[in-house]
């Protein structure tokens, strides 16, 4: 039994006796006052007939042999001739004197049990109210693993995705640099046969070196290493230093890049990874396009952001492969994408920068290639 149990049984049995001592000392005082008005009687009729006296205290007493039912027949013939049935009941000493104290425990018995009840409910009440709170916070914690179980079966998922895509990654580049050393140290090639293997084994490490740098971006990023820090900028010198960082490559495949005229207006941005964002798809427009074609960038001011318009002339994008080339390590299925150096992580980091500064990014079917469709946010 807990502690407000064993309280609630005290309580009660303490009611209880109270009760039972109340009605016994009523009771005992009922008889006194009885007794009390019988030897009132006894004394007034002995006052009025002393030579009878031994015979009223023998029928006081019960102890006359007289025919009881014939004295009670007798008794209400004389209270109806004389008028005393009506002022005994009103009027008789025990019950008026016994009255109030009768009234006194009945009215506290019906508050007490009113107080019982009362007590009880809020009891039942609070005893719901910790019931549902328990169930509540039950339902609430089962919710939390479930969301933590999907979470991680989620990270799992995206774990084994990981490493499926960085080892077929790093397979491609590894196997064609393991078999151009092993060439390049075979005497029956001649020196300049094994010089362009060496060279060709150094081109295959630098690709390891940017799908590695790239891989190490994606993790940072990911991991909430790189923090976005957001500040006032000028749009147009962020896309003039993007532009810059492409142009010679840009230049040598005879490539322009063009970007329209349009108001600058104070944008929050993160100057440096907003500039990798529109590197990395200005590189792409570089890199799927055949030499002599130009990209054209249009920017346009909107009430609460910039919409920017990156068009080349290249190979375009499918439309079911609209969405997919956001994703990390995913490639075209187009035979120049298969073909061209690349690690599928530019377009997906530049989707992150973005969408971590509130803006968005997509691609549809250009008039001659791909256009690139990205929103920049005016304020945070």
């Amino acid at each position: 039994m807990d502690k407000g149990s064993f309280k609630r049984v005290v309580l009660f049995g303490g009611l209880l006796f109270c009760v039972i001592i109340g009605n016994v000392v009523f009771m005992l005082a009922w008889a006194d006052t009885v007794r009390t008005q019988d030897e009132e009687m006894l004394g007034q009729l002995i006052l009025m007939k002393p030579q009878d006296e031994k015979g009223y205290v023998s029928v006081m007493r019960g102890k006359q042999a007289a025919d009881r039912e014939a004295a009670i027949r007798m008794g209400r013939i004389a209270d109806e001739k004389y008028g005393y049935v009506g002022d005994y009941a009103v009027t008789s000493p025990a019950v008026a004197a016994f009255f109030p104290v009768q009234a006194f425990l009945t009215v506290l018995l019906a508050l007490l049990l009113g107080v019982l009840i009362l007590f009880q409910k809020k009891r039942q009440d609070q005893t719901d109210l910790e019931i549902f709170a328990i169930r509540d916070s039950l339902d609430q914690a089962l919710e939390e693993n479930k969301n933590l179980k999907d979470r991680m079966e989620r990270e799992e998922a995206k774990t084994k995705a990981l490493v499926t895509d960085v080892s077929h990654q790093l397979k491609t580049p590894l196997a064609s640099l393991k078999m151009c050393y092993e060439i390049a140290d075979t005497s029956s090639f001649t020196r300049e046969e094994q010089q362009t293997f060496l060279a060709q084994g150094l081109c295959e490490v630098n690709k390891l070196e940017n799908l590695i740098r790239s891989l190490v971006q994606v993790s940072r990023l990911e991991a909430n290493m790189i923090q976005i820090r957001r500040e006032k900028a000028s749009l147009k010198k962020i896309l003039h230093n993007a532009v810059d960082s492409v142009y010679m490559k840009a230049y040598d495949r005879g490539i322009s890049i063009s970007v329209n005229e349009f108001e600058d207006r104070e944008v929050s941005l993160d100057s440096h990874w907003t500039q990798e964002a529109l590197v990395n798809i200005l590189d792409n427009g570089v890199k799927y396009s055949e030499q002599g074609t130009s990209i054209e960038i249009r920017v346009r001011p909107m009430l609460s952001h910039y919409l920017l318009e990156i068009e080349d002339e290249g190979i375009g994008v499918e439309r079911e492969e609209a969405n997919r080339i956001f994703q990390r390590f995913y490639r075209g299925q187009a035979r120049q994408v298969q073909e061209t150096e690349g690690s599928g992580v530019g377009l997906y980091l530049t989707r992150k920068i973005l969408e971590a500064q509130g803006g968005t990014i997509c691609v549809k079917k250009g008039r001659k290639g791909s256009l690139f469709m990205l929103t920049i946010p005016l304020k945070a």
